[in-house]
């Protein structure tokens, strides 16, 4: 009969328990002088299509600080005042060095984005909307990004004045459908 009291005990006891949870007994290891996993590749920054010519400034300060560190200016001309004239071979490495920091565009205009060319003709639709004539979607084989050309074959004024006057409002206007 002493069997019941200890069921009911145990039973108590197992109701009773603290909510923390129970000490686990870990290694500790020395610091090891051996490389780390290599960290998630960096992701290249990526343009907005809201962007002030003050974002766009700060968004290419890595790049061109990278480029700066191989003697050169975000172009790949030798820095002012340096004197040298790199070689291409130079100027191929600082590229390679440096591509992933280069801005992305931005993604609507992105040519990996398959809506890309559906969000330039929508753009160029406002365009013409806004009395831009000459004006047209320009997808060139192996570029990163969809553009618009403003102008047409005889470099209409009114349409390259009028095109870069609207082509941010009717980007954003596009963006939202």
């Amino acid at each position: 009969m002493k069997k019941a009291p200890l069921v009911l005990l145990l039973a108590v006891a197992a109701c009773s328990a603290p909510d923390t949870p129970p000490q686990v007994a870990s290694l500790s290891t020395p610091s090891s002088t051996a490389a780390s996993p290599a960290a998630p590749t960096e992701q290249r920054p990526r343009e907005r299509l809201d962007m002030t010519p003050e974002d766009h400034e700060a968004l290419n300060v890595p790049f061109a600080q990278c480029m700066g560190q191989h003697g050169l200016d975000y172009k790949g001309r030798p820095l002012e005042g340096s004197g040298r004239q790199p070689g291409k071979e130079e100027v191929d490495k600082a590229l390679k060095d440096c591509e992933s920091k280069i801005p992305l565009p931005p993604w609507e205009k992105d040519a990996s984005n398959p809506e890309a060319v559906d969000f330039a003709n929508r753009v160029v639709q406002c365009l013409r909307e806004k009395g831009v004539r000459y004006v047209e979607v320009v997808n060139e084989p192996g570029a990163t990004a969809i553009s618009y050309a403003f102008g047409g074959p005889n470099n209409d004024a009114a349409s390259i004045s009028l095109g870069l006057e609207h082509a941010q409002e009717c980007e954003i206007a596009a963006s939202g459908r």
